[in-house]
């Protein structure tokens, strides 16, 4: 879009009282507009950590995505398209929506970058960022700290008493006696990277959320390979089983009909399609191809739903069973996909909290391509996850997400959200509405871009009535 139309001039009418029979229709006249040239496009470069994306040139305009700084994209035109609440003009992206110059990005031509940039997300890749976990207590500093401005983290009030701490009146830990630290990690946490810098012969790394780290106390923790079954087509659509047992042993009708083993066995979380049910012997087995077959009580079988009431002809959905921690993608009525998750748990530290993940049909009203995620509650060990990748709220603080940190999908876990592992959630998070473009680190859902539905039901195991 190279131009805007702009205003130039209104006429002012004055109407005599005396004179209201005479005709009006030189009130329908149209005010003249003419064109004014705004020039090629230009490029952009997001300059804050979280830069906003509004469906108007005005400070008003509804929030409908958001960059992360360091982003690249294009602008529609030279100039401004407007300056209302932005002394730098607000100018439309490339993939839709304004952003204010100065303040949210920056406008520029040629090749060089006119600030530098934090490493960009890896979107060809398993997983966006690099991520490590804290191996010990540590200080995050706000910049490199020299030689006599590192932090020794003292022990825990805990770890100095013999008779431990009373719950009833804990023990607050001593105050943070450096303006340099920004807060200390605990072992388990996790941060996800940009680059490494020396300093004064300690190697430390530059985290997504710009605090330093030694490298010495970081370790690299392998995260889950277990993925789903994409699903379509005759070898692989449902009903699908998935082997839930340590080692499923494989069956095969000899030239007298009698079973007999098959090796190898398969591995727990299998997948495999089913052809048939067959009784031999007073026992349920599945025919899942090449005579194979498999005892149905070792199993776990899939089979398709309906799509729930709410759900319109056509559109995306995915079906959430509680019970079997199962999880199906669906077009309308063809499946699309299928995996094992891992949902809110029932047991909590108190009564008065409920981990379990809200039942009822949802929508997704929001996607990000990784979100930090806290928690310190008391008699819950504390958690801290920078970064989490391929998030999807669609009701309240509960969304899909994946889980890096463990490898126990198919059993409830969580604090509510649906975890998945890494392969699944980023398939789930290109699938799903409400779509957004790849230069977006964030987008919301709208009437015209509406998120997809999710159906939640079943009990969770253990769950009490």
């Amino acid at each position: 879009m190279g131009g805007r139309a702009v205003l130039l001039g209104a006429a002012v009418v004055v109407v005599s009282a005396c004179n209201l029979d005479a005709p009006l229709s030189f009130l329908e006249s149209e005010l003249e507009l003419r064109t004014r040239d705004l020039g090629p496009p230009q490029r952009v470069i997001a300059r804050r950590f979280v830069t906003p994306i509004r469906d108007a040139p005005s400070p008003e305009g509804a929030r409908i995505g958001y960059l992360r700084a360091g982003a690249l994209l294009g602008s529609t035109t030279t100039e401004p398209v407007g300056t209302v609440g932005c002394e730098g003009g607000w100018y439309e992206l490339d993939t839709g929506g304004f952003s204010c110059n100065g303040r949210d990005i920056i406008v520029f031509s040629g090749e060089r970058l006119p600030e530098l940039r934090a490493r960009q997300p890896d979107r060809d890749a398993l997983m966006p960022y690099e991520y490590v976990t804290v191996r010990r207590k540590a200080p995050l500093y706000k910049r490199l700290p020299s030689d006599d401005q590192v932090y020794v983290v003292p022990p825990d009030p805990a770890e100095l008493s013999d008779a431990g701490v009373d719950e009833a009146q804990p023990i607050e830990p001593p105050p943070i006696d450096n303006p340099l630290v920004l807060r200390i990690l605990k072992p388990g946490f996790y941060v996800s990277l940009d680059r490494s810098f020396e300093k004064e012969g300690t190697t430390y790394w530059r985290t997504q959320q710009n605090g330093f780290i030694a490298e010495d106390v970081l370790r690299l923790k392998p995260w889950s390979q277990f993925r789903g079954a994409a699903l379509g087509g005759p070898r692989m659509t449902l009903p699908v089983a998935v082997t839930r047992r340590e080692e499923t042993l494989v069956f095969r009708l000899n030239n007298r009909g009698k079973l007999r083993v098959d090796r190898p066995a398969l591995e727990r979380r299998t997948w495999l399609p089913v052809f048939a049910r067959r009784q031999i012997d007073g026992e349920a087995y599945l025919a899942v191809g090449d005579g194979r077959l498999v005892r149905e009580a070792e199993v776990a079988v899939v089979r398709p739903s309906a799509p729930p009431e709410g759900v319109g002809e056509g559109e995306r959905w995915i079906d959430i069973d509680l019970s079997r921690q199962i999880l199906v993608a669906y077009d309308w009525k063809e499946p699309r996909f299928v995996t094992l998750i891992s949902t809110g748990r029932t047991r909590t530290p108190s009564p008065e909290l409920d981990y379990r993940t809200p039942k009822g049909l949802h929508r997704i009203r929001g996607k990000h391509l990784t979100s930090t995620m806290d928690n310190d509650e008391p008699g819950e060990p504390p958690y801290s996850l920078e970064d989490v990748p391929y998030v999807m709220y669609f009701k309240g603080a509960y969304a899909f997400h994946t889980a890096f940190w463990h490898d126990r999908f198919g059993r409830p876990r969580s604090h509510g959200c649906i975890n998945l592992a890494p392969h699944d959630a980023k398939w789930l998070y290109n699938w799903a509405g409400p779509d957004i473009p790849d230069t977006w680190h964030g987008g919301m859902a709208t009437e015209e871009n509406p998120g997809t539905w999710v159906y939640v039901h079943g009990e969770t195991p253990g769950q009490r009535p």
